[in-house]
């Protein structure tokens, strides 16, 4: 049963290898193209915009967006004071 299993997993791997290293096509079509073709642009998109530079507290950003890179990247911050992943939520400019 162990053989089958892995012999399986190895299949899965060059069948997953194979179908990354094919080629896209240019003139893709349909709903599901454009659904790739949008997040591949959103995520293509997404370059760091800010970068650490010592400041650790709400009143400091100017963004949520600016929070959110801080409270990741950024060491010493203190911008989620409950603890819940959203970053300076109660502060009202954002």
């Amino acid at each position: 049963m162990k053989k089958i299993i892995l012999l399986a997993a190895l299949i899965l791997a060059v069948w997953n290898y194979y179908e990354a290293q094919k080629p896209l096509p240019e003139n893709r079509t349909g709903l599901l193209s454009e659904l790739v073709q949008t997040m591949q642009g959103q995520v293509l998109r997404k370059s760091p915009e800010f970068h650490c530079d010592g400041r650790r507290y709400c009143p400091e950003m100017t963004s949520r967006e600016e929070a959110e890179y801080f409270m990741h990247f950024c060491p010493n911050t203190e911008l989620d004071d409950n603890q819940n992943g959203i970053p300076c939520e109660n502060d009202s400019r954002f």
